[in-house]
């Protein structure tokens, strides 16, 4: 659990790392009956843009987007015999502009910026309580029916037993361990 906390006062100084559009990740630290997860997916996946939000409608993708992303229990479902339950969640939008050298910083007063020069990424991360967490042998990622854009997720998972890698896709959604 304390690396999500050194993580998360990182997190502010911590830039964008270059992302693959339909593909996020999740690490899933297990510590007792506590869990911490961390989840990092691209604007592109979760709302279909990665620009600024034009629009009134990108405007409430992206808070749609924001409040489910909020309720981690029904994107990644565990079993009902750990009963988990939230103890806190957050979830933000991060965008960066890359600039690629200083004619493009000129080109940007004239022209809106390219799609290309602006990356966003949702990040979320979730402190859970489970009554049992040896019960949890498996999770049901509902997270790919309610963004239909991403394709899978790199899952890093590590309980008292060690660390475990998976990659979790739309159509092998199940993390078995």
């Amino acid at each position: 659990m304390f690396m999500f906390v050194s993580m998360a006062h990182a997190e502010e100084r911590r830039e964008m790392s270059s992302h693959v559009h339909g593909q996020g990740s999740l690490a899933v630290v297990v510590e007792g009956n506590n869990i911490q997860m961390e989840l990092a997916v691209p604007g592109m996946d979760i709302v279909g843009f990665e620009h600024e939000a034009d629009t009134a409608r990108q405007k409430r993708a992206i808070e749609a987007a924001l409040n489910d992303l909020k309720e981690p229990l029904n994107l990644f479902v565990f079993p009902d015999t750990a009963d988990c339950s939230v103890i806190s969640a957050d979830a933000k939008l991060v965008a960066e502009e890359h600039e690629h050298d200083q004619n493009a910083a000129e080109a940007k007063k004239v022209e809106k910026i390219d799609e290309d020069d602006y990356h966003a990424e949702f990040w979320a991360s979730y402190a859970l309580t489970c009554r049992d967490t040896e019960q949890i042998k498996s999770i049901n990622f509902r997270f790919f029916d309610r963004f239909r854009d991403s394709w899978e997720l790199d899952v890093s998972f590590i309980d008292a037993d060690g660390e475990s890698a998976f990659a979790v896709s739309r159509n092998f959604r199940y993390m078995e361990r």
